[in-house]
């Protein structure tokens, strides 16, 4: 018995050393190289201190407890997807060692159905993802998640929570670019807080929900008074490029439908664009996460760059295909151990009994 648990322990050796193997490629080496890996074809210099970079965070979504599973595997999916979201945020922080953080919406996943005590426990996780970023320096914008409005009208008192924890300026100035956010949610004139526009700075719309293809009368009044340069959206969980009228917010083009990965444009022109930002969030129903990163020069030169991320989905299938084959190997060897055990109990068994009933054996 003992000679066959010496054997069993030999044996797992080896599946031992896959799992080791994989965890190290998947959970080290690929976030360690994710520059290299995914971001090596940005041709964009991101050192340069006299341009402005913004590094976009489209939907983080960080996962309430309500819609999770129960229990410990509730738990387990909450910390898997803050991790995730967590590890590619300081690579991406770093890449870019951007002058300003936008974060355009949906931060938080159950933020219009959390309780007080649940919705701060939400921001402290959200302050803790994100750590490396100066809040003051932060600009957030509220998506329907953060305070209602997607299956019915949101309610005031979720919109003035959600203000309490993360700001609520409506107007803010960084060099030679203005801000100016715009809550398509709740349809709120707030925006006309912000001054006109002067001739010496662009101006960037922020707004959860894109605005140039959700184009309405709210829209039809808001792009003529605020009169962007850019706008900068998400909420769609894919990766745009809109081109459209600067007087009238139509869109003109559409220079890539979906799944962009870098455009460059100058902004003095007559025309609006609007940057959809992806989701960087795996737990969102799409194969491809990744966060934006913005340059803008003072000349009016736009540089724009997806930062795609690795696929969680694809690492979770591959631990799953390695813990199925390892099973299956595992459950073999021991079927095969039980097997030969059978068979030499039987065959001394057998050898006992021919010893006892031949009188020439004696």
């Amino acid at each position: 018995m003992n000679i066959l648990c010496k054997k069993f322990r030999h044996t797992l050796k080896f599946p031992l050393l896959l799992i080791l193997l994989v965890f190290i490629i998947f959970e080290w080496l690929e976030y360690s190289f994710i520059p290299l890996l995914y971001w090596s074809k940005i041709s964009t210099d991101y050192s340069s201190q006299s341009d402005v970079k913004l590094l976009i965070v489209g939907d983080p979504q960080l996962l309430g407890y309500r819609y999770s599973a129960p229990g410990l595997l509730g738990m387990i999916c909450c910390w898997d997807a803050d991790r995730y979201v967590r590890k590619t945020f300081v690579l991406a922080y770093n890449y870019v060692n951007p002058d300003i953080v936008i974060f355009l919406g949906d931060n938080l996943d159950e933020g219009e159905i959390a309780s007080e005590e649940e919705f701060l426990s939400y921001f402290h996780r959200f302050r803790s993802v994100f750590r490396e970023v100066d809040f003051n320096k932060a600009l957030i914008v509220p998506g329907d998640n953060d305070i209602g409005g997607e299956g019915e009208p949101p309610q005031p008192f979720f919109e003035k929570r959600f203000n309490k924890y993360f700001r609520d300026d409506v107007f803010t100035r960084y060099k030679f670019l203005e801000f100016v956010r715009i809550n398509y949610i709740t349809h709120s004139n707030r925006y006309h807080l912000a001054p006109n526009v002067s001739e010496s700075m662009f101006r960037i719309v922020l707004s959860h929900i894109p605005l140039t293809p959700s184009y309405s009368s709210f829209i039809s009044s808001v792009i003529p008074y605020v009169k962007p340069h850019i706008i900068l959206s998400a909420h769609d969980h894919k990766s745009q490029h809109i081109v459209a009228e600067r007087k009238s917010g139509i869109i003109i083009r559409t220079p890539h439908m979906t799944d962009v990965t870098s455009c460059s444009f100058n902004i003095s022109d007559s025309n609006i664009h609007e940057i959809v930002a992806p989701t960087c969030s795996y737990r969102m129903g799409t194969f491809k996460m990744g966060y934006g990163a913005l340059k803008i020069s003072k000349n009016g030169e736009v540089f724009y760059n997806v930062l795609w991320l690795p696929s969680r989905f694809r690492q979770l299938i591959i631990y799953l295909f390695v813990l199925i084959l390892i099973s299956i190997y595992v459950l073999i060897y021991l079927s095969k151990c039980c097997l030969r055990q059978n068979n030499a109990g039987n065959y001394f068994q057998l050898y006992n009994q021919n010893r006892f009933f031949n009188p020439s054996s004696v």
